[in-house]
């Protein structure tokens, strides 16, 4: 009787364990309503753990019914976004360490990462992902169909979306660049100049010509998003086609950009960026995700690489690569040596030589 009872018991945390993979997605809207209802800053603004009466009377909460917010705060305590505590009888709720980066007066924020991943022309994509499972390579991805093109095509010819890539894209930079700088005394020793391909707006150069003066930093992007850039001091914008050619510079910054393709077109940017550089002295500096690396063994980090993998296989097409896929990819690209730093970030460097 106990036996069958701890089989039915075991079942049950089963049946729990996948409804909540089912409902995975609950994580995703509820986050992007908190961050819509402007939660987090209201919390934070108060200065103090603050009641849930208190909450609904912000400015922006007072038509909220009271019920479905108490229900809201209370999934994202589950979700260790906010913290609850008992004061003199009443439940009262603050920030937690980790939902201090969803902070829109924070430097360090993720907001924008956040919106962009979850606003409603990248989500529609995600029902389609059985779909793509079974389309040959060179087919449209789930974005592509739903939209008609791809989603390069669709910022170019659309504003918010443009704006949506181009804040997520710097939200990326804000995180990943200080721990890059950090690095980049040896990465950087000798070079005069480096052109970050498909930067965007060209903060990461703004990056690296507060942290290395002397070198000559140039963004190069499509032209309309040089167009809507704003214009950091010390950093040339370049309008053009990487598929097309790169300028030359001495060293070449391809930051979060090569996950976005898929193989055909990454060799067709390496080889563009292999001929811009000097082949004595030239090096092109990839920053981006390597899945099998020793940080993996955080589960966190090593979920966060694999959404991101899957995300590229329902909107660009593209893929997050191991260690072993870099390799292959840089061999071909006719690159004879490369190397892999890891740094206190989601990405890596990888230094390709020529």
């Amino acid at each position: 009787m106990q036996n069958q009872e701890e089989e039915q018991e075991q079942e049950m945390k089963w049946q729990a364990q996948i409804m909540d993979h089912l409902c995975g997605i609950v994580d995703s809207v509820v986050l992007k309503c908190a961050i819509d209802l402007n939660l987090f800053d209201i919390i934070s603004s108060n200065n103090h753990p603050i009641t849930l009466s208190s909450l609904a009377t912000s400015p922006n909460l007072v038509s909220i019914k009271p019920h479905n917010l108490y229900r809201l705060v209370r999934y994202l305590v589950h979700m260790n976004l906010i913290a609850i505590d008992v004061v003199q009888g009443n439940e009262t709720f603050s920030l937690t360490q980790l939902s201090k980066l969803l902070l829109s007066d924070q430097q360090r924020n993720i907001v924008d990462w956040a919106l962009a991943i979850i606003d409603e022309p990248c989500i529609h994509g995600w029902h389609q992902l059985s779909d793509c499972c079974f389309s040959p390579a060179g087919m449209p991805t789930p974005f592509e169909r739903i939209h008609g093109k791809s989603v390069w095509m669709l910022a170019g010819e659309n504003d918010e979306v443009n704006q949506l890539i181009n804040n997520a894209m710097e939200c990326d930079t804000r995180l990943v660049m200080p721990a890059f700088v950090e690095c980049c005394d040896n990465i950087l020793n000798g070079i005069a100049s480096i052109l970050d391909v498909g930067g965007g707006g060209g903060m990461a150069m703004s990056y690296i010509v507060k942290s290395f003066p002397h070198i000559k930093c140039t963004t190069f992007d499509l032209p309309h998003v040089i167009a809507a850039s704003t214009q950091f001091p010390g950093v040339e914008m370049v309008g053009g086609d990487m598929f097309e050619r790169v300028p030359p510079a001495d060293s070449i910054l391809l930051k979060f950009m090569l996950h976005n393709w898929q193989d055909e077109e990454c060799l067709k940017i390496l080889k563009n960026c292999k001929e811009a550089i000097p082949k004595d002295k030239g090096k092109v500096i990839i920053l981006d995700i390597v899945i099998d690396q020793d940080k993996d063994d955080d589960d966190d980090v090593k979920r966060a690489k694999m959404n991101l993998d899957i995300d590229m296989m329902v909107t660009s097409g593209g893929r997050e690569r191991t260690a072993k896929e870099w390799g292959t990819l840089l061999d071909l690209a006719g690159f004879h040596r490369h190397e892999i730093v890891s740094i206190i970030a989601i990405q890596s460097i990888i230094i390709a030589y020529p």
